[in-house]
Order: C-alpha cells, then structure tokens, then sequence
C-alpha cells in the first residue's frame, strides 16, 4: 500500500479516504449519530497536509441514518417425524445495509459537505465511491459481481444502480436544505465504474437532477464507453455526460488500461496519463495502481503527460492496453469460457498458480503469463528509457525558454522544468539503486561459480594428496573466504539510502513547483540560485 504523498487534490483525498487502512480513512471516523471534521490542510500519517484546497481543506463525513443490520437467512429441509420434510429458516448472518452501504452486494460511499450540517451556506457536497477492497483472488465479492459482469459484458454493475439511488437521494436531499450545492463525486478502480454509471444513469432517468452534478473525477479506472451504450446511451448522450467526468490514469496500471486501445480523446470522458513517480507495475509490491504513484503539479492536480511533455508515457498507456487485449484472446483460445476479464487481470497478478484455478493446464498457464510479464516489463523499461531521453533533451530546451519568455509564461515553463528535474533524478536514482543491488547479486554468483571449481579442482588432484591436505585445501574454498556478506548489506544500504535521498530532494522540488507563484513573487535570483545548486548536485551523483 503506499499513500498519496500530499493532500493537495481535494478528489484524490476523498477517493484515497473512501478505503480502509488509510489517512484520514472514512470507515474508521465513521459515525451513525453526527458528521465528523476532516482537515486534509493537515499532515495525517506521513501524508503532507494539502495546499489552496476549497474550503481551506476542511469537509465533513455526514452519518447515514438509514444504516441498519439485516439478517441473511438459510433455508434448511428438516425430516418430518411421519416422513416428508418441511423448510426452515434460520439465520445465518447478518450485514450492514443502508443508502450508502450495502455489505452483502460490496457496496460502500461515502457523503461529505463542506459544512457541518446542510443549509444555504452549503456550496459543495461529494459522494465518494470506494473501489474494491483489493486487486487480488480473495476480493471476488467485488470483482465477479461487478467488476466481472462490467467486463464480461461491459452490464450494467449491481454497485453501480446502488449507486444511482444514492445519488439520486443525495441530490434531492440538497435540493430541499442546501439549494446552492452541487454534488460531486469521486472514486478509484471499482469505484469509477461505479461513479461513471451512476452519473450517465442518472442523466438517462433525471436530467433535470444532472444539473446538480458538479465535477466527476476519477482515478485508475477503465474506460465505460461499451457498457453505456449498452444501457442504452447514445453517443451524444455519452458525450454530455463525459464532459463533467475526468480521468487520471497510469500507463503502467492494468486496471487503468483496460479498454484503453482506442485514442483517448475518444473515449469517456476527459482521459488524462498520468506522470506517474515511480516506473513500476501493477504485479509490483509499490502497485502502480495505488495512490502513492500519483504527484500533483502547480495547481494541486495529478501531473499528466501530454504531446509536449512525456509524450512517451501516452504511447506506454496504449502498448499496455494491446497488451492486455492481446492476453485476453490467448487465455479465451485456451477454451476457458464465462470468464471476465477483469477475473483474469486478478488471476494475472496472483501469477501462474490463479491462473490454472481458472481451468487452463499448467503448461498454458506458465506460457501465458510468462509472455505477459516479459512484455509488460518490457514497456515499462522501454518507456523509462524514453523518459531518460526526453529529461536530457528538454532541461536545456526548458532554461533557453526561460530566457526568453515573461510573466505566467514563465512561471509556468519554471514549473514544469523544475517537475522535470524532479521526475528525471527519481527514475536515476531508482535505476542506479537497482543496478548496485544486480550487480551484486551477478558478482556472488561468480563468485560462487569460482568456489564450485575450485572445489572441484582439489577432488581431481585428492588422489595425490593426503586426507588432511586435501581437508586444508577445500576449508580455503568457502564463501566467507571470497565475500564479504556485511560489505554487501552495506553497499546496498547506501545504494538505498542514497535514492532515499534523491526521492526526499526531488520531492521538495515538487513543492517548489506547486508552490511556483510564491516562489517567483521572491525573484527569479532565488529560482536561478536552486536550479545552480541542483545541477550540480546532481551532476555530481551523476
């Protein structure tokens, strides 16, 4: 799990704050009996605490008074004493059910305000949507009723018509104590399938109620388009309602990246590629599905590429997405049927073992995934790469610009240049970090491989040696003799300290950058005196 690194998006915070196990997390303050105060403009669990945010970062959880407990009931043929039998019904379970949970179909959202109780002061109120509670084999309550039947037959979802009602209650509740409000909505993963639905379901039934809709903005999420035509959505219709909805995606994400082959500005919505921190991928311990790959630029949003900046990260997102397509075919070639393929993405991450659970032999299985993580790795390192490239083109392209341009021009090419000396020292540090810690791990092997022949050098020649020459001979042949373990966990632990450092200081970077204005106000001496010093410093560790 890794965290967002600042609070400084509003949607990205309650998205993040809609899971368990997180800063400032929903489930954990939750109260039946009366709203509870979230301050994201304060640092919460090594989280920074968030920059020019509405209402100074300040909203507060509403209680849902309809939650309740409902029994789950089994029916049970018990023998008559005169034969035959009769059915009874027993209580087995119970859940938590009410408008905005439903424990039993994986449902849960969350309503927040921007004042303590609802009335005319009210401006802005935000339904987040929580995702599933893991990309993993064990989460299939989430990903075979819903996310299963989306991506089997692009359906409309079971969590998604939940949903619907709860938006459709929520905005009437404004309508009558908070006239000036809109309501807006947020979700991550599951949770945008389920947003996205909702809000065009919403539309399709209430488009007077629409209205009250303010922004939509999503995170790793796939594209909708299919299943809202086959809720019967037109195109135009599709078209207005994505013109409220914005994505933010990882070109390194399976989720995000499914049914993402077309271009991007056509799909739903407004589509935007994240410049992720780390280059890693979903199968990663740091998932490039989690929050904590998200690095918010000048104006408190996730930093995007675009034809102009890291336009390589576009191309990562669709090689990924044919990858993906490409995957899908081989396992339904295997004969599997009935299978979505967002089962198949959970089973992909679990590797070779969940993917023979599907019902494919093991040879099939071994074949499949191996190609699929050897090209998928694959895109990642190539899309590195041309990150690299494009750093070391564009920072001198980005100082000459500088010269010569005036006002929020060059605030703006300030910013971005300092975001891209950040993102460029992450990706060397990372690399420089793993190629320490491989070049290790292929010395010991030669060493290793060094120490076998020799061994095997002093058995051919025992025969003309006595027993106790042959036992001094071969007590020379140990590996404490040849490598020194503590030099290694050493080497490594400054490898590791050292991109600890890199990361910690492109990091600061990243708040200069979001923080630009008000380091321009200071004068462009100060901005030219860091950018000195950063370029030598790392020239330096270059």
């Amino acid at each position: 799990m890794s965290n967002l690194e600042n609070f400084d998006n509003i949607f990205a915070n309650l998205a993040e704050s809609a899971y368990n196990g997180r800063p400032n997390s929903f489930p954990k303050i939750y109260s039946q009996i009366t709203e509870k105060e979230v301050d994201y403009s304060q640092d919460k669990d090594s989280v920074k605490g968030g920059a020019n945010l509405p209402n100074d970062g300040v909203v507060y959880l509403q209680p849902d008074k309809t939650l309740h407990t409902e029994d789950v009931h089994t029916n049970l043929q018990i023998p008559n004493p005169n034969g035959g039998y009769h059915t009874e019904s027993y209580v087995t379970s119970t859940y938590q059910k009410g408008l905005l949970t439903d424990e039993k179909a994986g449902f849960n959202a969350y309503f927040v305000t921007d004042t303590p109780t609802l009335n005319a002061d009210t401006k802005q109120a935000y339904l987040a949507v929580r995702g599933s509670d893991g990309f993993s084999i064990d989460s299939l309550n989430d990903w075979v009723a819903n996310d299963g039947n989306f991506a089997l037959t692009n359906s409309y979802i079971p969590q998604a018509k939940l949903a619907n009602k709860a938006l459709v209650s929520e905005i009437n509740t404004l309508k009558a104590q908070a006239p000036h409000a809109v309501l807006n909505v947020t979700g991550h993963s599951l949770g945008t399938i389920v947003s996205a639905q909702a809000v065009a379901k919403l539309y399709q039934d209430h488009p007077s109620d629409f209205s009250r809709i303010g922004q939509v903005v999503l995170f790793d999420g796939p594209d909708v388009t299919q299943s809202l035509k086959n809720m019967g959505l037109t195109d135009q219709e599709i078209k207005t309602v994505g013109e409220k909805v914005t994505y933010y995606v990882n070109p390194f994400d399976m989720v995000s990246m499914l049914n993402r082959t077309a271009p991007y500005n056509e799909q739903f919505g407004k589509v935007n590629v994240i410049v992720p921190i780390h280059f890693n991928t979903t199968l990663d311990k740091v998932s490039s599905h989690d929050f904590g790959e998200f690095q918010m630029d000048t104006n408190g949003k996730p930093l995007v590429a675009s034809k102009t900046f890291h336009p390589e990260l576009l191309e990562a997102g669709h090689d990924l997405a044919k990858l993906i397509d490409q995957t899908l075919l081989k396992i339904e070639a295997t004969g599997i049927a009935g299978v979505s393929s967002a089962v198949i993405l959970t089973a992909l991450t679990g590797g070779v073992g969940a993917l023979v659970a599907l019902g494919m032999t093991a040879a099939q299985a071994k074949a499949i995934y191996d190609d699929f993580t050897k090209h998928y790795q694959g895109i990642v390192t190539t899309a590195n790469k041309k990150s690299l490239a494009w750093d070391e083109t564009h920072i001198p392209d980005y100082q000459k610009r500088i010269r010569s341009a005036s006002g929020s021009q060059k605030v703006e090419l300030r910013a971005e240049l300092l975001q891209t000396v950040a993102q460029d020292a992450m990706i060397r540090s990372e690399e420089f970090a793993t190629e320490i810690k491989t070049e290790l791990s292929n010395t010991l092997e030669k060493v290793q491989d060094e120490i076998q022949k020799g061994i095997q050098g002093v058995y051919n020649v025992a025969q003309h040696l006595d027993p106790w020459e042959v036992e001094a001979l071969l007590s020379e042949f140990t590996l404490e003799h040849f490598w020194k373990t503590g030099i290694e966990e050493q080497t490594n632990r400054v490898a590791k300290q050292f991109q600890t450092e890199i990361e910690e200081f492109s990091t600061t970077l990243l708040k200069v950058a979001q923080n630009i204005k008000e380091v321009d106000a200071n004068g462009a001496h100060a901005f030219n005196g860091l950018m000195e010093e950063t370029r030598i410093n790392w020239g330096t560790t270059k």
